[in-house]
């Protein structure tokens, strides 16, 4: 007996813990059992609604909110068992008849296969309200920043490249500019796709048009959706009229970086302003027309993020009309001097500067070196190294970048041995350097890394770990 109630009383601190937890969260989250009445209310949710928990907790949501068949997540979650991810929803609380604004996920919580209750985990969006105006106020010239009257300041002829695969490349996408078809490039981080999308537009018929580009990773999909879409005044809190980058883009090129990392639910709507080409603004029930060359890119292989569902099929066979892979800069191993070259005669120029050459020793080292960042990150040793030059008129392996200098040695010293031993053994050398070459390609960033192997975050962690795998 006295165990049992030693133990009522460990999970009632613990439900405590948790409750103080919840309530300490910016996000409003609440718990609405399988009759559709609310369990949990956090403060948050109390908060940007302007209810107090008492007259939510214990009553069905319908009698708290003005709701319908598209609003009441919670219900329709309920009934499907599928959870429905950043959603954006309009509502009106009865007892006060305040309009609310919010986007939220609503995922069921299972019992053996059988929903019992669902949670939702709200963002106010008048918290955004700041950010959405300044983002969408911004012209095309800050999006991308560029010193150029179209939006695009590179053109072929900038394109550094003497090797025969480079230069095929360069060639096919000459003649994917003369059209105005769909074009997705893709190739790792750094290898160069934001100056080919720009090549192609100043080299196509639509030159006289704006270059527009929006990296759809670096924002919550929400925002993407009013920044590409647009919104019209009312349509949430804060929203004014503001055209999306569909329309700013009309007549010339939208290019739509990492395209792969946009939400399958907002993928689904662009595959509609395509198909349709039309555009609804955000709270508006006016189609425009729109008029714009897509030129997209991803990170990884497009049919690699197809088949790992990142990426819809459908919206793939829209935008990969002509597609162009960018190899990684260690397979450009010719390209290497003319483009230390090039770089060399850039931060002359900006650091008044008189580096006349490299080295044999440095050069021979940036040709063993794998280059995990691409051309990028060969720009910024350059960079780097230039600094550190100090007035000396050839670059020397002083110069460069400690980092460089301790993985190239490390490399040497920790070669891979052939494969050898036992099945098991060969298994995991086999599996250690295939996540060291997806850690070096991500940037060691592990969320990529886990969606490209298709590996669970905690499951690559214990890995990493397993293997001896550490960042040098």
């Amino acid at each position: 007996m006295f165990d049992k109630d030693k133990r009522i009383k460990e999970l009632e601190l613990r439900l405590k813990w948790y409750e103080t937890i919840l309530n300490s969260v910016s996000e409003g989250i609440n718990v609405v059992n399988k009759n559709g009445v609310t369990t949990f209310y956090n403060e948050s949710c109390s908060k940007f609604e302007g209810i107090a928990p008492d007259k939510v907790i214990g009553k069905h949501i319908m009698e708290v909110y003005h709701l319908d068949e598209d609003n009441a997540a919670s219900l329709h979650v309920l009934k499907s068992g599928t959870p429905i991810y950043d959603r954006y929803y309009s509502y009106k609380i009865k007892e006060t008849n305040k309009r609310i604004n919010i986007v939220a996920s609503t995922i069921p919580l299972l019992d053996q296969g059988e929903v019992k209750s669902v949670y939702s985990i709200a963002r106010d969006l008048s918290q955004l309200k700041e950010v959405l105006e300044r983002t969408m106020k911004v012209k095309d010239t800050e999006i991308f920043p560029v010193p150029s009257i179209n939006g695009a300041r590179y053109s072929f002829e900038q394109i550094v490249a003497k090797g025969d695969s480079m230069i095929r490349l360069i060639n096919s996408a000459k003649k994917a500019a003369k059209n105005q078809s769909s074009v997705m490039i893709y190739g790792d981080t750094g290898t160069g796709k934001e100056l080919f999308a720009q090549s192609i537009h100043n080299a196509s018929q639509i030159s006289g048009g704006k270059f527009i580009g929006i990296n759809c990773a670096a924002m919550p999909d929400t925002l993407l959706e009013s920044i590409l879409f647009g919104t019209v005044k009312g349509a949430f809190t804060g929203a004014v009229d503001n055209p999306g980058l569909f329309e700013q883009a009309n007549g010339g090129t939208l290019f739509l970086d990492e395209i792969n990392s946009m939400s399958i639910h907002l993928q689904a709507k662009l595959l509609r302003v395509l198909q349709e080409k039309t555009v609804r603004r955000l709270g508006d029930n006016k189609e425009t027309h729109i008029n714009c060359r897509i030129i997209s890119s991803t990170n990884v292989d497009p049919l690699e993020a197809v088949s790992k569902g990142m990426l819809r099929q459908d919206l793939y066979y829209r935008l990969a009309v002509i597609t162009l892979h960018l190899p990684p800069l260690k397979e450009r191993q010719s390209d290497i001097p003319s483009l230390i070259e090039h770089f060399i005669s850039k931060y002359n120029k900006r650091f008044v500067e008189e580096v006349k050459a490299v080295n044999e020793s440095f050069l021979k080292m940036l040709l063993n070196y794998p280059w995990p960042g691409n051309v990028r990150e060969l720009e910024h040793v350059i960079e780097s190294a230039m600094n550190m030059a100090d007035g000396d008129s050839e670059l020397k392996l002083e110069h460069l970048p400690k980092y460089i200098r301790d993985r190239i040695e490390h490399n040497q010293t920790h070669r891979q041995p052939s494969a050898s031993g036992t099945l098991t053994d060969i298994l995991l050398q086999t599996e250690k350097k295939i996540i060291i070459q997806s850690l070096e390609r991500n940037q060691w960033n592990i969320t990529k890394v886990s969606r490209e192997l298709g590996l669970y975050r905690q499951s690559l962690q214990k890995k990493i770990k397993k293997l001896g795998i550490k960042k040098w």
